[in-house]
């Protein structure tokens, strides 16, 4: 059996770049995103206890 995959060449001209150049645009909306995933961590981070808090009282 033949194997018809053809693996891709690495590539290592982009190894290490930013995918996006960092323009003002661009560092606010990395800034925007990080607080709301910051923000859902928290949330998740602490639901476990929330809800023991809950179930125990």
């Amino acid at each position: 059996m033949e194997n018809n995959f053809k693996e891709q060449d690495p590539n290592e001209d982009d190894w290490g770049n930013p995918p996006s150049p960092n323009t003002p645009e661009n560092t606010d909306k990395a800034f925007k995103y990080q607080i709301i995933l910051g923000i859902v961590g928290l949330i998740f981070i602490s639901l476990p206890a929330i809800v023991i808090w809950i179930v125990r009282s």
